[in-house]
This record gives structure tokens, C-alpha cells and sequence, in this order.
């Protein structure tokens, strides 16, 4: 064994340093930042406090205004209102204010569309459609001439945009209206080949479709209506109207329904759309279901849905209440379905707790294939994201998940590949790097904290979504959320600094440097928990399980590297019988590291105490002798050479991954009542059974892949001394397939309900998703420490600035 360190003075004779300050003085220059001058902190955190209610309040706001969606206004769908003649048989509009609102809102180069993005297809579609209305009232020649100057000048620009931002129904509504413009007379550029192109896209799809589906069955075709009226039958198609009157929730669709038919029922919705937006209407509406679950999304992965607990549950059972079998989509009353809103259901509902099937993707899948809406003629990078998301969320025996996340992340890491990562749905500057992250850090490795961070940084306050023409979510997309994402993770990082700085000052008294075993530094044990378990009211425990998981891995580390049998036979009588007397006669070094855990331990039992409110001090060190019994056992295999077999490595593991100790002690500080039978409940031994197992997996593999483990004793080592016959890729193959049954297995028992408080199993989960982010193999071209060390370094000191979205 290494010469003892005893004392300070020790050292300076032996000429050796009291600790590796290599990684100390960096972290304590960091640290001392925060404390140059208390009261201009104080004074900056009361500003930001002020600032935050405020923000916070005004979402609240939001959320009690929630009803049937906030959206922006469409020019081609109030030009298809304008349209609609009167019901009472005279000459004149049905909605006069339709057509003066279009008069009103031309833009300056002739056009209409959306004002803060020039789309070709948008502006060019929006501008004929209103020429249309215009030129059949006879009203605004004015604005019929700018109009039909702008679209000679510009349709051939549609030629230079991507399909992929092409509206919706474009190629089926776009030579309708060109037909529509030319019976009014109006000089527009008829043979263009770009419109010679959309005829034939036209005509390609109507032959695809057969007529007495599409006045049979719902179908996505009835949201584009208007581009068919000279071919349906419009008595057969009434039978279709969803509850609320619409032609699937389309203004213009619907309109031109009313225009033929006269039916009340168009009347109705078409009023009731004007009631609210004034003078002009949506692309389309109500999006309910779809406001309601982007919101959750949204400030959740911003990392400040806690500031919204009653209102995110309030919009979770209004989902629930609409979900179906057969899927969602944007509106609840909707008939037709769609993989992206139903994908982002399931996910949010089933991590809520709601019990959702995942048989509901079925509906979606054709051959080898998903699809987001039947008769779709390509995939959309935002539903199959969704869909990769939430099929990361499955439970045993989910082989349609399993499907659908193997496509999903075969699509997703295509268009990556060929620098494709845009959307049909959304116009997005964020969608890149929100893909790229989801790609590199999966679900079960990915730490809240750093997801937040990433989102941060990508979330589009401005994203512009692609309708039948472009539209913007307000309670969706708004600088609100953003910037009270940006304070709270300032305000948290800045409460975190001081935490690591108490912590910090913990371990240069405990003198566990002395040790000369620097496996876990400070700032790498608190990184870990306060990356997951961030919130301001876990403060006790961040710090107990940053003390116990440095305990753990000095420990470990302790024995492997110095200790012998002799002292750890010693260490765990000292454990048993909680004596301090009992480490008198160790070596200086065994002392430190035993009056430590035991001070420590102790320290931890007197904060219990006051939380829980009773003694839990026997539970605890209980879980100390468990792992210390662990240790021992490898040890004598190790000295007595013995290979054990892989059912007694891994039925051991469950004990010496050491996750037990860290848990249990921090439990108690999660302001939840806990009891001494809920730590020796079965569920809980089986919860924290599959921690260890999955976390020894990811460990052994990472570390027999580095080639440091090839003959040391490991799952994969113990795997192939039993099977000779396999290679290192089928037993790698082997342990990662049985991780992931693990992790699903976790995933179940964490999210059913049981008698373990919920913030128990929380915390089981998060401590799986640590082991997997540090054991992770898809940390891109970085090692695992450089990994770790920047995203510790951004986590804990590095303030996400205003303008993070500018730069």
C-alpha cells in the first residue's frame, strides 16, 4: 500500500502536495466571481426577480386566455371569405369587411401574404387570390393593378424556392385559382412554366384520387376544397362538415363551400371565426389541441414548466379528454388524424402519467414506412422528430415503437447527412441544432438542464409555420418564454455556483485529497445532479448526493488502488458497527476516509431528521454496508482469482455500481414524506436493481470499447470467458440490447402508479440518465471527460446572454 498521508506537515516533509490543485484552482477562481461584491449581486438578482414574476404572471395570463388557439390572420383565406356572395340573394359580399380589410392591407410592392418573410409561394398565392376577390367585386382597381404588376414580376421566383416550403395544397389550389383569375379577365402570366408544372401536379394527384373517396371519407383533401370546386359534388361532400360547420377547420375551404351551397352550418363557422379575429379570418382554426400542446412542449424543454404545474396539468386533461385511438390532429373535433399531433400527445400524456397505447401509431405505418397523413406525397422533418421523440418513451413488448424509432432516426440521420434538416411544416432557424441535439443526446442520456440550455438557443420566437399560407403560433413562439428561460437559468446557475462553492469547501475539509485519488472532483459530482435535479428547492439535496457520490467512487476507487482485503474487512466492521473508536487503529489514510463517510453520514441523518421527521440514520448506513459487502466481494474474487460467473457479477453489480447510497440519502430532501419501508420496498429494490444493471452495462462497455477493461472483470469480459464462441460486437450487441430492455423496464415502473412517492422514482430515473450521459458512446468527436468537462463548464459557470439567439 502507498505511503499514509497523515497530516499537513507530513506532506510538506515528504515533499508531496496536500492536493492536485490542477483542477481546484481554476474552480475556486471560477467560484470567487460571484462573491466579489454581495450587495450588487443582490441588487441584480432582485431586478431579475421583479422581472421573472412578471414574465411568469403574463404567461399564467396566457394560459387562462387558452381556448381554441392565438394565430395570426390569412390573407388567402379572408380573399376566399370576401368572396362569398350574399345569402339574401343581392348583389354584394356576405362579409363586406373581408373585402375592405383586403383593400386596406396591400403591401406597398402590390402583394399580400405574410409581412415579415417573402415567400414566393406565399406572397404569389395570397396576392392571385386576392385579385381574384377584388376583380369580382369590382372594387380596388388600384390595388388590381399593383397586384397583377407584382405577381408577372414575381411567380418566376417560385422556381428558386424549396418544394419543402411549398403551402399546403399548393399544386392543388394554385391552378384553380390561375382558371378562377383568367374567367375574371385578370392579365396574369397564364403559360408560365411554373404554372404549367403546378397543372400537372395538379392533374397527377386528381387521378390519384379516386371521387367517391373523397366524398365519402374525411380525407386531407377536404381542407383544400376551393381548389376543386369545379369537380365535386358539393351535397355529397355536406355530409363531411365537421361539428363545427368547417370543411376540416379550413376559412377557405369552408367559404367556398358556403359560396355553393348556402349551408348555415358554413354560415355559422365562418361568423363565429370573424367574431374573434375582426375582419379577417386564420388559415385555419381552431388549432386547440395543437396550442395546447406546443405550449407544454415549449416550457418544458425551456426548463421552466415548474412555474406552470396547474396550468400544464389543466391542458394535459383537456387533451386526454380528446384523445382517440385512431390518433389526433391540430383541432379536437378533427376526423382526420395526423402523426405529428398525435405523436407529441402521446409523449406528453404518457410522461404525465396518462395511459396511452402506443398501438395508435399503427394507423401510421405502411410497409416499412410511417407517414404523418394518408396520401402524403413526402415526410416532414417536424413529424418524424415527434415521432422519434416520443417513440424514446417506450415500455416492454412496444415493438411498433421500436419500429418507428429505428425509421425515424434512419430519416432524421439522412437529411442530416445531406444538410436537409428543413421542414413543410415550419420555417425555423433552431430546427438544425434542435435535431442535430436529439440525435446525439437520446432521451435517456439526455440531462434536463443541458436540454434546456440547447433549446434556449434554438427556440424560434419568431418561427413561421406553412399552412395553406404562412402563420405564426403567438402563444407558441413569443420573446415571453424566452426570456424568462434565459433568467431562470441564470438565476439557477448563479444559486448552483454558491452550492459547489459550500461544496468545495466540504471537501478540502473532509482532507479526502489526501488520498491522492482524484476519481470524482467536486465540480464534476455536482455537475451531474445539478444538470438534472436543478430546481432552487432541492438545494440540501444536490449537495447530500454530490458528498455521497464522491464517497461512493472514493471509496471504490480507494480499494482498487490502495487498500487491502485486510482494510476493507476493517472498514466495513467500522460500517456495522458505527463506532468512530473503531478507526483508531487504522492507518492514517483508512482514518480520513472513514471519519468522513461517518461524519458525513451523520451530518446527512440530522438534516433527515428534520425534513422526514424521524430517524432514518439505520436505513442509511445500511445502504453503506450493502455497497462496502459489494467491494469486499470483488476484492476476494480478485485476490483468490476467482472468475465469478455473469449471473453472480451482475446480481453483485446491483450493489457495487453504488447508486443505492447516493439515492437513498438524497431522497429525503425532495419534500416528500418518506419512510423507512418505502427504502426496503420491493419496488424500490427492483427500481434501483435496474439502475445499477443498466448503469454497469454502459460502464463495462464503454470502458471494454476504450480498451481498458479487456481482461479485467466486466459484464462483456465475464460474457465472452462463458461464450467463447461469440465475438466482441455480438456481446457488445448482446449488453446493449439488454440495456435498452432494462431502460424500458424503468421506464414502466417509474411512470405506473405505485406506493413510492413520485419524486422517489423521479429521482431513479435521473440517476439511470446520469450513468447513460457519462457511459455514453455518442458524445460526437469529444472523449467522455472532455464531454463532461464542457458541459459542466457551460452548466455551472457560463450565463446564457440576451442575445444567445443573435450569435
Amino acid at each position: 500500500m502507498a505511503q499514509a498521508v497523515p497530516n499537513a506537515r507530513t506532506a510538506i516533509l515528504l515533499d508531496r502536495p496536500l492536493i492536485d490543485q490542477s483542477y481546484t484552482k481554476e474552480l475556486h477562481l471560477k467560484l470567487s466571481k460571484p462573491f466579489i461584491d454581495d450587495d450588487v449581486v443582490h441588487e441584480v438578482q432582485r431586478h431579475n426577480d421583479e422581472e421573472m414574476q412578471q414574465l411568469i404572471m403574463t404567461i399564467k395570463g396566457m394560459f387562462q386566455t387558452m381556448t381554441f388557439g392565438e394565430i395570426s390572420i390569412s390573407a388567402y383565406d379572408t380573399a376566399w371569405v370576401a368572396m362569398v356572395p350574399s345569402l339574401d340573394g343581392s348583389n354584394k359580399p356576405q362579409f363586406p369587411q373581408c373585402l375592405k380589410w383586403i383593400i386596406d392591407n396591400q403591401f406597398y410592392d402590390g402583394s399580400w401574404g405574410d409581412g415579415e418573410l417573402f415567400l414566393a409561394y406565399d406572397r404569389v398565392c395570397s396576392t392571385v387570390a386576392c385579385l381574384v376577390t377584388l376583380k369580382l367585386w369590382n372594387v380596388g382597381h388600384q390595388n388590381i393593378e399593383k397586384g397583377v404588376n407584382f405577381v408577372r414580376n414575381n411567380i418566376s421566383k417560385m422556381n428558386h424556392e424549396a418544394e419543402d416550403y411549398m403551402p399546403i395544397g399548393f399544386e392543388v389550389v394554385f391552378p384553380t385559382m390561375m382558371d378562377d383569375a383568367k374567367a375574371l379577365g385578370l392579365n396574369l402570366p397564364y403559360d408560365a412554366p411554373i404554372v404549367k408544372k403546378f397543372r400537372e401536379e395538379q392533374t397527377k394527384k386528381l387521378n390519384r384520387i379516386p371521387m367517391d373517396l373523397l366524398h365519402s371519407q374525411p380525407t386531407t383533401l377536404l381542407h383544400s376544397l376551393e381548389g376543386l370546386h369545379r369537380v365535386v359534388d358539393w351535397k355529397k361532400l355536406l355530409k363531411l362538415q365537421s361539428k363545427n360547420g368547417s370543411f376540416l377547420f379550413s376559412p377557405a375551404s369552408t367559404a367556398c363551400a358556403l359560396k355553393y351551397t348556402g349551408d348555415k352550418q358554413c354560415l355559422n363557422y365562418l361568423t363565429s371565426i370573424l367574431r374573434k379575429f375582426k375582419n379577417a379570418v386564420p388559415n385555419v382554426y381552431p388549432v386547440d389541441l395543437f396550442e395546447h400542446l406546443w405550449v407544454v412542449d415549449r416550457l418544458e424543454r425551456l426548463g421552466i414548466s415548474r412555474y406552470f404545474e396547474k396550468e400544464i396539468k389543466k391542458c394535459m386533461d383537456y387533451v386526454f379528454q380528446h384523445w382517440k385511438e385512431e390518433g389526433i390532429a391540430w383541432a379536437s373535433e378533427s376526423r382526420v388524424t395526423d402523426v405529428d399531433d398525435t405523436a407529441m400527445a402521446f409523449r406528453l400524456l404518457r410522461l404525465h402519467g396518462f395511459p396511452v397505447s402506443a398501438d395508435v401509431f399503427k394507423r401510421f405505418k405502411k410497409g416499412n414506412e410511417f407517414f404523418c397523413f394518408e396520401g402524403q406525397t413526402s415526410q416532414a422533418v417536424t413529424g418524424m422528430h415527434n415521432l422519434y421523440r416520443a417513440s424514446q418513451t417506450m415500455l416492454p413488448n412496444e415493438s411498433i415503437l421500436k419500429e418507428a424509432y429505428a425509421f425515424t432516426r434512419s430519416f432524421l440521420l439522412q437529411r442530416q447527412k445531406q444538410n436537409k434538416i428543413h421542414d413543410k411544416w415550419l420555417i425555423s432557424k433552431g430546427l438544425k441544432g434542435e435535431v442535430e441535439y436529439s440525435l446525439e443526446s437520446p432521451w435517456y442520456e439526455s440531462l434536463p438542464r443541458m436540454e434546456a440550455r440547447n433549446y434556449i438557443s434554438h427556440y424560434g420566437v419568431d418561427d413561421i409555420w406553412i399552412g395553406k399560407s404562412l402563420y405564426r403560433m403567438f402563444f407558441v413562439n413569443n420573446k415571453i418564454f424566452l426570456n424568462l428561460a434565459i433568467l431562470d437559468y441564470n438565476f439557477c446557475q448563479s444559486l448552483h455556483q454558491r452550492e459547489l462553492a459550500k461544496l468545495v469547501r466540504w471537501y478540502d475539509q473532509s482532507q479526502l485529497a489526501l488520498l491522492q485519488i482524484v476519481e470524482k472532483t467536486p465540480m464534476d459530482s455536482f455537475f451531474e445532479i445539478s444538470a438534472t435535479l436543478f430546481e432552487p428547492k432541492y438545494a440540501f439535496a444536490r449537495n447530500v448526493w454530490a458528498m455521497c457520490n464522491i464517497l461512493q467512487v472514493t471509496i471504490k476507487s480507494f480499494f482498487t488502488l490502495k487498500g487491502s482485503l485486510k482494510d476493507l474487512d476493517q472498514f466495513l466492521a467500522a460500517i456495522r458497527s458505527w463506532d468512530s473508536k473503531k478507526a483508531k487503529n487504522f492507518s492514517p489514510e483508512l482514518q480520513i476516509l472513514f471519519s468522513t463517510l461517518y461524519n458525513t453520514i451523520n451530518s446527512i441523518t440530522q438534516m433527515a431528521s428534520v425534513a422526514q421527521g424521524h430517524d432514518m440514520g439505520l436505513c442509511l448506513r445500511s445502504t453503506w454496508e450493502r455497497y462496502v459487502i459489494s467491494l469486499l466481494a470483488m476484492e476476494r474474487w480478485k485476490v483468490a482469482r476467482h472468475t465469478p460467473a455473469l449471473k453472480e457479477f451482475m446480481h453483485n453489480a446491483r450493489a457495487s455500481f453504488g447508486i443505492e447510497p447516493i439515492v437513498a440519502s438524497t431522497l429525503f430532501f425532495l419534500h416528500e414524506t418518506l419512510h423507512e419501508e418505502d427504502l426496503q420496498h420491493e419496488s424500490f429494490h427492483s427500481l434501483i436493481g435496474m439502475v445499477a444493471t443498466a448503469g454497469q452495462i454502459k460502464a463495462d462497455i464503454q470502458s471494454f470499447n476504450s480498451g481498458l477493461d479487456t481482461k479485467s472483470m466486466s459484464c462483456v469480459a465475464l460474457h465472452l470467458h462463458e461464450n467463447s464462441q461469440k465475438s466482441e460486437s455480438e456481446a457488445i450487441q448482446h449488453f446493449l440490447h439488454l440495456h435498452e430492455e432494462t431502460m424500458r423496464l424503468l421506464v414502466q415502473e417509474c411512470l405506473q402508479s405505485t406506493s413510492l412517492p413520485k419524486q422517489c422514482k423521479k429521482l431513479l430515473f435521473y440517476a439511470s440518465k446520469i450513468s447513460n450521459f457519462l457511459y455514453s458512446n455518442s458524445k460526437s468527436t469529444m472523449s467522455t471527460s472532455e464531454a463532461c468537462d464542457y458541459h459542466a463548464n457551460l452548466t455551472l459557470f457560463t450565463p446564457i446572454p440576451q442575445d444567445v439567439q443573435s450569435r
